[in-house]
C-alpha cells in the first residue's frame, strides 16, 4: 500500500486580513513547493487552502486517502502541467478519459461555459476553434492515475473568467485501496498542457460570506440553507462538489482554539441538518492523528439526498456536500 505522508505541522500563513465583512482578503495556507502528500507538492501559481486533509481507514468503511483544495491566483495551464509531471515523476501514468479515437487526447479544454449547470461548447487547449471575441471563457483540466495496492489519484482543476461564481482551483483527491481500475477504451495517456491560457484567474473576492451568511449558492441543491458557522472563517469562495447534481466544497478555519473533533461536530451537525432536515445516522467516523496533527473525518448520507463529508485536520475543516 502506498505511504500516504503528509507535513501538517508546520502551517505557513501566507496572508491574513479581515475587511469590514469579517471575510479575509487573502487565504491561509502553503506555498509553492509545500507538500500535499507523499508524492505531490503545490505547484507555482496555486496556495495550498489550509493545508493537506489526510485522513485514516475507518473500520468497515471508506479506505484510507487525503484530500487537498487548492487556489490558483497564476497561470493555470502551468500549474497543471506541474501536477501532471509531478504524477509521471511518481512513476504513475496520468491519464484522460478519451473516448473519441478521431481526436487527440488533452488533459485541459477551453469552455464558453456558464456554471453551475457548465453546459455550453468546450475546445482542446491549443485549438485554433477556441473564440477570440469577449465571452468569458473557463479552463477545465482533468487527470487521474492509479498505482498498486488500489491506490488512485485525480486531479481537476477549474479556472473561469466569470466572477460570479467564483471559481479558480485544484482539487487533488487521494484514495488508498480504491475499487476504480483503468478503463482501457475510454482513458488515454494525459499529455502535459503546454502553451499560453487564454483564461486568467479573477482576484480573490473581499467579500466573502461571514457568520451567518449563506456558504452554499450557488452550487447547493435549491432548498438547502448552508450557513458559515459563528467562530470560523471561510477561506476561499466554495467550489463546485463532484457530483453532477449540486452541492459544494469549501475550507473552513476556526477562529477560536478548538478540538479538531469538536469543530468537525458542529459542521457534521449543521451541514447534515441542512442537507437531510436531520442528521442522519453516521456511516463512518474516523479520528487519528497523522504526522503529530490531529484528524476526523465523519461520513453521512441520507435516502436519495446524496452525503455530507466534513474532514478536520488541526485548525482547518473541508467540508464536502455531494447530492445524489
Amino acid at each position: 500500500m502506498r505511504h500516504v505522508a503528509v507535513l501538517l505541522s508546520a502551517l505557513l500563513v501566507v496572508s491574513c486580513g479581515n475587511d469590514d465583512d469579517g471575510g479575509s482578503a487573502a487565504p491561509t495556507g502553503e506555498p509553492p513547493g509545500s507538500p500535499i502528500s507523499a508524492d505531490l507538492s503545490v505547484p507555482p501559481g496555486t496556495v495550498l487552502l489550509g493545508g493537506p486533509f489526510p485522513y485514516a481507514a475507518a473500520s468497515d468503511g471508506p479506505p484510507a486517502g487525503t484530500e487537498a483544495l487548492l487556489l490558483v491566483d497564476g497561470d493555470p495551464v502551468a500549474a497543471f502541467a506541474d501536477l501532471v509531471d509531478q504524477v509521471r515523476a511518481a512513476g504513475l501514468e496520468p491519464l484522460t478519459y478519451h473516448p473519441d479515437d478521431d481526436a487527440e487526447p488533452a488533459a485541459c479544454q477551453v469552455a464558453d461555459v456558464t456554471y453551475p449547470d457548465a453546459t455550453g461548447e468546450r475546445w482542446p487547449l491549443g485549438s485554433d476553434d477556441v473564440p477570440d471575441g469577449d465571452d468569458p471563457l473557463a479552463l477545465e483540466c482533468e487527470t487521474h492515475a492509479f498505482g498498486p495496492d488500489g491506490y488512485r489519484l485525480d486531479l481537476k482543476l477549474v479556472v473561469s473568467e466569470r466572477t460570479d461564481p467564483y471559481l479558480s482551483f485544484v482539487r487533488v483527491t487521494e484514495v488508498q485501496d480504491s475499487p476504480s481500475s483503468p478503463l482501457p477504451e475510454l482513458e488515454a495517456q494525459a499529455p502535459t498542457p503546454a502553451g499560453d491560457s487564454p483564461v486568467m484567474p479573477q482576484p480573490l473576492p473581499d467579500d466573502r460570506p461571514g457568520p451567518g451568511d449563506p456558504i452554499g449558492a450557488p452550487f447547493a441543491p435549491s432548498g438547502e440553507d448552508h450557513r458559515l458557522l459563528d467562530g470560523y472563517e471561510l477561506l476561499a469562495p466554495p467550489i463546485m462538489p463532484t457530483c453532477a447534481t449540486g452541492g459544494f466544497v469549501a475550507v473552513v478555519r476556526g477562529s477560536d482554539v478548538q478540538r479538531t473533533g469538536d469543530a468537525v461536530s458542529a459542521w457534521v451537525e449543521h451541514l447534515g441538518t441542512a442537507s437531510f432536515a436531520e442528521v442522519p445516522a453516521v456511516d463512518s467516523d474516523v479520528a487519528a492523528t497523522i504526522d503529530g496533527v490531529d484528524t476526523r473525518r465523519v461520513v453521512l448520507s441520507g435516502a436519495g439526498g446524496g452525503t455530507v463529508t466534513v474532514t478536520g485536520a488541526g485548525d482547518h475543516v473541508l467540508l464536502d456536500r455531494c447530492n445524489d
